[in-house]
């Protein structure tokens, strides 16, 4: 009986030392795919966009964008993970059908671009977007992000001032969203923060509006409301579409409504 109690244990431990060492290493694998995993491009040529057939194609300070101008105010449209500027087209005949210029820049790596999409890449596509910006003379600016790109809004706030931010289906910071997806895993340690919003918003003072889906899997809504309780601007607006998915928040009047409203209440071209 001592003799297979004592089998017993060392298989045991054996078992254990194998579910740690694996545990382990997909841990370290995760953590080193984790800019993979994150940037997902779509297949699409950027020159060959039918839904933008309007808008210049310009490659600025080696950052691509796609832009329509329609005058003195603008709306920058940074998309989420997947796919391409191009997807988001809907998005900018929002703008566009109420007399804004747009801009679609499209992340290095995405959109048949040779580079490997990265944090470091997309943050310096941001810069040249403000840059040229810069060179224009626009009086109103409003920052839209959807997803992952509530991030690189949120890091293009941080860098200048806007008029107007729009954040949809927004994160605390990605070590947030990744412990939700992977609850298994102590995320703070494994993930590279490139976008941690409540850090980068936390000087921000200018008008925002937060819209998250309730339904939503994937950041869920309870970050989205957590990052706007922790802005401090005195003009801060919360929507939330009942319903709505991660990748369903179009599907939703509500949506338009509350972006044109949003965009509205900023008394036209100042």
């Amino acid at each position: 009986m001592k003799f297979q109690i004592i089998g017993n244990v060392r298989r045991l431990m054996k078992t254990i030392l194998l579910f740690a060492i694996f545990y382990a290493v997909i841990g370290l694998f995760l953590s080193y795919k984790q800019e993979s995993l994150v940037y997902q491009p779509g297949v699409q040529d950027f020159e060959s966009c039918p839904d933008l057939k309007e808008a210049e194609r310009l490659t600025y300070e080696g950052t691509r964008m796609y832009f329509k101008k329609n005058g003195p105010r603008v709306a920058v449209i940074y998309h989420g993970n997947a796919g391409s500027a191009c997807d988001r087209a809907f998005i900018a005949s929002i703008f566009g059908n109420i007399g804004y210029s747009y801009l679609l820049p499209e992340y290095a790596g995405y959109s048949n671009d040779s580079a490997k999409p990265s944090h470091a890449g997309i943050k310096k596509d941001v810069e040249h977007v403000i840059d040229f910006l810069d060179s224009r003379d626009f009086k109103n600016i409003v920052v839209l992000g959807e997803s992952v790109g509530t991030g690189v809004a949120s890091y293009h706030a941080s860098l200048k001032p806007v008029s107007q931010l729009i954040l949809i289906s927004p994160f605390t910071d990605l070590v947030d969203v990744a412990q939700e997806a992977f609850w298994f895993y102590p995320a703070s340690l494994l993930v590279e923060n490139a976008f941690d919003n409540e850090q980068l918003l936390a000087a921000y003072r200018g008008k925002v509006l937060v819209l998250h889906g309730d339904a939503d899997t994937v950041i869920p809504s309870k970050l989205g409301e957590e990052l706007f309780e922790s802005l401090r601007s005195p003009d801060k607006q919360l929507a939330i579409i009942r319903g709505a998915g991660h990748n369903t928040m179009f599907w939703y009047p509500e949506t338009y409504e509350s972006i044109t409203s949003f965009v509205g209440d900023a008394g036209g071209a100042k």
